[in-house]
């Protein structure tokens, strides 16, 4: 049994890249190959579970899941059996000939050489063909190279992955060049969605692609693009370091805006930025838009370019022919190829009596499933930046440089290099992430003007509820300044305005602000409090833009629990005046100088409560809320003996859900400790103690007369801003669930429990 290295013309006879493939031969392994005198009973566990595979296709119910316990208990067992080279080596001797084919391949998979020391490694085989290694004495293993076949081969191996093989650089751009050619000339969706290019949203500069050579050096110019013209270009999609800042364009008596438009050479740029010139080249796109290198950084005062540009930021991906994103890549010198580090081994095996066989060897440094936030961090970096969100949602076509392969995403399909579901397959498993869907693909076209109009009004609302969802996704990413928190989604927002005809109002929509506001901070599993309201923040407190990123953004939706209507929104009538000044005139989806609502309602002044050590431990545990609460009563409080005045808020058996903003410091709220404490009289400061605030009544809704949902804001007072009188700011968001024939409604337990005050006031 001969086993030995393939080059890629040679495997090209055997196999092809997954498409029209005629149906396959499947056969086992090991009884393709022999187990004659095995040594380590390789067949055994392995026909076990083939058999076992079989047996529960064939069966349903409990004896199924007894089987398929059977099985995960063989495959365990097999996967915790380890072995020598030597071991193996010996049972091939013995006439093993499947031992032979896998002592040949381990070798040359690990370069089990004399000088790499062989005999001080340990080796396992999993039922689908996953070889491990690890150093003797070590429990874990360190090193795992994946078996598949490719896929068009005339025999497939049972429990075998079948994959196409990553080849790197060159293999990847060809696939890629299929990719973009099948969408740009058969896709209808794709097409209607990308925008028309004009003078108000055309990039002002490019990268020119066309090769430049000053000696040795191969380089490209960066040129001004001509009014009334129309360019097919690539945009890259990256994160920025310092080695990109020493990159940037600049003006003024160091400038560089002048030689760049003259020669850049490629050398001296940054890995990322060199492997998207070779992408867009190889894709026949002669212009290439690379944020730091296109806009110009520095300039006047008010840095009206960087201003112009970035408002054209959301048209600019949305026009692009291709987004390269450099998903895997944590800094800018890692590149886009970064299969070209270990690419598949491709091992032709020569057997007399059936000829000769392909199988491919894929080195698993990294499996590319997105289980958790940490993994999508280590494996897709730039996944997790806010700024990239909306460069990938409204880019029509986008290629994602994963690590190990190239997969492509547009409005009709999705596809990888490796068309399995091994590593390393993009598999993101969270939807928070995004995708390009058809849900998506509606807000990138817009509503057909021919509908209805109730039809269109549908429309609008289906995509001021996509909107919501996408806010909730954005914030859950990162921001190197909070102050970017608008302008980075600001893209997004400019082309759902064009749609809706709406009023953009500090990321909220003015035509839906009643609802808009309803939403609340979820802390994170792991957090027990939200975090700090960030101190570079210019956004109002009544919209989500003024909480920390990296938090979980949701909407209070009382058509869960009963059906909305239009007079459930209290709110309504109760704003009389919407003011949002943007930092800068020429965009009003960027930063903000300025924002506030000013109402005339009823306010309800209450107070937040802090629990003192002793009485907080008298809770519960199971319904224990946090040391700061709504001053209210609730089923855990029964054992509490701190007694206040005025006494807590009876809310009969309402159900009260509090979320705060943002965690309150003592510079945000002050309290009063109050007497009949039964904490420690030596530490006052974290005894028993009220804190005024003021509840705003937001949205009542109710089905019949048994059920009703209210949400009310908590709002702190605050001093005159800019003279203007009554000023709050927002501190969070409380709902009251009631059920039952004899629940009251909050309106009858306000009033008659707290002193409401008629006010004309101003939310900032």
């Amino acid at each position: 049994m001969l086993v030995e290295i393939a080059n890629h013309k040679d495997a090209a006879e055997y196999a092809h890249d997954s498409g029209n493939l005629a149906p396959q031969a499947r056969e086992n392994f090991f009884d393709v190959f022999g187990t004659t005198g095995c040594l380590l009973n390789c067949k055994g566990s392995i026909r076990q579970d083939v058999e076992l595979n079989q047996a529960k296709e064939e069966l349903s119910g409990v004896v199924r899941r007894e089987i398929k316990a059977s099985q995960a208990e063989y495959r365990k067992k097999l996967s915790s059996t380890w072995f020598a080279a030597s071991d193996i080596a010996t049972s091939a001797v013995k006439g093993c000939g499947s031992c032979s084919v896998l002592s040949q391949i381990l070798a040359m998979v690990f370069d089990n050489t004399p000088q790499s020391q062989p005999q001080a490694y340990e080796y396992s085989v999993s039922h689908d063909f996953k070889l491990k290694r690890r150093p003797l004495g070590v429990e874990r293993y360190v090193e795992m190279v994946q078996l598949f076949q490719p896929p068009g081969f005339r025999m497939r191996f049972e429990q075998m992955h079948q994959s196409n093989f990553l080849d790197g650089k060159d293999w990847s751009i060809a696939r890629l060049r299929q990719w973009l050619n099948e969408c740009l000339n058969n896709h209808e969706e794709c097409s209607i969605s990308s925008g028309a290019q004009n003078d108000n949203n055309r990039p002002a500069r490019l990268l020119d692609l066309t090769s430049i050579r000053r000696g040795n050096e191969d380089g490209i110019k960066l040129i001004e693009t001509k009014p009334g013209s129309a360019y097919k270009y690539a945009c890259l999609s990256h994160r920025w370091d310092a080695a990109v800042n020493q990159h940037q364009t600049t003006t003024g008596t160091s400038g560089n805006l002048s030689r760049r438009s003259e020669f850049i050479s490629l050398q001296d740029l940054p890995t990322n930025f060199r492997d998207a010139v070779s992408i867009a080249r190889g894709v026949d796109l002669n212009f290439l838009w690379i944020d730091s290198l296109c806009i110009i950084q520095d300039g006047d005062d008010d840095h009206e370019d960087l201003r112009r540009e970035l408002m054209k930021m959301g048209s600019i991906y949305r026009n692009a022919q291709l987004t390269i994103a450099a998903v895997f890549s944590p800094d800018s010198s890692q590149g886009c190829f970064g299969k070209d580090i270990k690419s598949d081994i491709r091992f032709r095996i020569s057997q007399n009596s059936q000829g000769e066989f392909l199988i491919g060897a894929r080195v698993l440094e990294k499996i590319c499933r997105l289980d958790s936030m940490d993994i999508v961090k280590e494996l897709h970096p730039l996944l997790t930046r806010a700024w990239v969100f909306q460069e990938r949602m409204l880019s029509p076509r986008v290629l994602l440089c994963n690590y190990g392969e190239f997969a492509f995403e547009c409005l009709e399909f999705s596809i990888c290099e490796c068309a399995s579901t091994i590593a390393p397959h993009f598999k993101p498993a969270y939807k928070w992430l995004g995708s390009l869907d058809s849900s998506y693909s509606q807000i990138l076209k817009g509503p057909n003007r021919n509908l209805a109009e109730g039809a269109i009004k549908a429309w609008k609302d289906d995509a001021v509820d996509h909107w919501r969802i996408i806010i909730q996704t954005y914030m859950q990413l990162s921001l190197s300044f909070s102050s970017d928190v608008l302008p980075a989604i600001s893209g997004f927002a400019q082309l759902l305005a064009d749609h809706l005809k709406y009023d953009y109002v500090a990321g909220l929509w003015k035509e839906t602000l009643a609802s808009d506001l309803l939403w609340y901070v979820k802390p994170q599993a792991t957090d027990r409090f939200p975090r700090p309201r960030p101190r570079d923040s210019f956004a109002p407190s009544w919209s989500w833009a003024s909480i920390e990123m990296t938090q979980n953004i949701k909407h209070v939706k009382p058509e869960k629990h009963f059906m909305m209507r239009t007079s459930d929104l209290l709110l309504r009538e109760a704003i009389v005046e919407i003011y949002c000044e943007p930092e800068s005139g020429i965009n009003p989806f960027g930063k903000l100088k300025d924002a506030y609502l000013k109402f005339n309602a009823r306010l309800y002044p209450w107070y937040i409560r802090r629990f003192c050590r002793k009485a907080h431990n008298k809770m519960s545990r199971k319904n224990r809320r946090a040391v700061k609460d709504l001053h209210v009563t609730r089923p855990n409080h029964g054992g509490i003996a701190c007694t206040t005045e005025p006494p807590q808020l009876d809310i009969g058996d309402a159900v009260i859900m509090l979320e705060f903003d943002a965690q309150l410091g003592r510079e945000d709220i002050v309290y009063k400790n109050f007497d009949y404490c039964i904490g420690d009289p030596a530490y006052m400061e974290s005894g028993c103690a009220l804190a005024q605030i003021y509840l705003l009544h937001a949205l009542h809704s109710e089905a019949g007369s048994q059920n009703s949902l209210d949400a009310l804001f908590l709002l702190k007072r605050i001093p005159p801003i800019n003279g203007r009188p009554n000023c709050y700011r927002r501190i969070g968001l409380m709902t009251l669930t009631h059920n039952g024939i004899y629940a009251q409604s909050s309106s009858e337990i306000f009033r008659s429990q707290i002193k409401p005050q008629m006010e004309e006031f101003y939310l900032f």
